[in-house]
C-alpha cells in the first residue's frame, strides 16, 4: 500500500529551500496541495513554485516571517480561501547562528528565539483553530539534536530547539482531544545551505563531521522530508508527542 496525502493540505514554513523545499516536493509528491512560506528567498521559492504546477501539483508560494502573528494570519486565510481548510503544519523556518557564552550581539539572540520558538508560539494561535474548523489534524515542528544534548557555541540556538521539544511534549495533550496529533523530527547534521559554513568551506572539517555517523554519510535535505510525510500520515494516526531523530545514529537519545 503506497502513502497517499491526497485528502491533505498542508501549510510548510521556510519551504524554499534545504529541508523545507525536499519537503515541499515530497509531500507534493503524495499529492498534497502544498501551500509553503519563504522570507528572504523569493527567487528560488517561485522557481520551486513553477517547478511543481508544470508538474500539475497545488502548491501555493507565500511570502511570510514566521516571527510575526499577522503573517500567520495571512497565509491560513490564503490556504483556506484556496482549498477551503487546513489539514497539517510542518513548523520548519529556523535560523542557525553561533552565540557564545560572552554573547556580544543581542540582536542574534533575539533573532534565533524570536523565529525558532516565539514564532512557532504565534503561528500556532493561528494554525490549531484551524484545524479544528478542518475536523483536526497534525502538527510536525522542526527540533534539533542540538535540543537533546546542547551545541558548544551555538547556545541560544539549542535552547530554541529544546522548547520545541517541550513545546511538542505540551501540546499533544492539550490538543489530542481536538483530534490534532502534534510530533517532532530532529535532524542532526545536515547537508543544506543553512550548514554551508561547517560542511562545505572546509574539507578536513566535513570528514571530521562525517566520521561521526554510523551510517558513513551526513544526511541530505530529502533525509527529512521522508519522516516528515510519515508523521503528517494517516500511517502515524496514533503517534503523538514523540520526538522522531533523524540524525544518521550520532546522537542515540531513544
Amino acid at each position: 500500500m503506497s502513502l497517499d496525502l491526497s485528502r491533505l493540505r498542508i501549510l510548510v514554513t521556510g519551504g524554499s529551500r534545504g529541508i523545507g523545499a525536499a519537503t515541499v516536493r515530497l509531500l507534493s509528491d503524495l499529492g498534497a496541495r502544498v501551500a509553503f512560506t519563504y522570507l528572504n528567498q523569493e527567487e528560488a521559492a517561485l522557481d520551486l513554485q513553477a517547478e511543481l504546477r508544470a508538474q500539475g501539483r497545488a502548491v501555493l508560494a507565500i511570502r511570510a516571517d514566521q516571527r510575526l502573528r499577522a503573517d500567520a494570519q495571512t497565509a491560513v486565510a490564503t490556504v483556506e480561501a484556496a482549498w477551503g481548510g487546513l489539514d497539517a503544519f510542518v513548523g520548519n523556518a529556523g535560523i542557525w547562528a553561533a552565540t557564545p557564552a560572552e554573547l556580544q550581539d543581542e540582536d542574534i539572540l533575539q533573532d534565533i528565539l524570536e523565529t525558532n520558538v516565539t514564532g512557532l508560539f504565534r503561528w500556532n494561535a493561528e494554525v490549531v483553530p484551524a484545524l479544528r474548523r478542518a475536523g483536526g489534524g497534525s502538527l510536525v515542528l522542526l527540533s534539533s539534536t542540538a535540543g537533546q544534548r546542547g551545541e558548544a557555541g551555538h547556545g541560544a540556538y539549542a535552547a530554541s530547539k529544546g522548547a520545541v521539544i517541550s513545546l511538542v511534549k505540551s501540546l499533544a495533550p492539550e490538543l489530542g482531544p481536538h483530534g490534532i496529533r502534534v510530533n517532532a523530527v530532529a535532524p542532526g547534521w545536515v547537508d543544506t545551505d543553512m550548514s554551508a559554513s561547517a560542511l562545505r568551506g572546509d574539507p578536513d572539517q566535513r570528514r571530521r563531521i562525517a566520521a561521526a555517523f554510523p551510517l558513513g554519510r551526513i544526511p541530505e535535505a530529502g533525509d527529512l522530508a521522508g519522516p516528515v510525510a510519515f508523521l503528517l500520515s494517516p500511517w502515524a494516526a496514533a503517534i503523538t508527542g514523540e520526538v522522531l531523530n533523524v540524525n544518521g545514529g550520532t546522537v542515540l537519545c531513544g
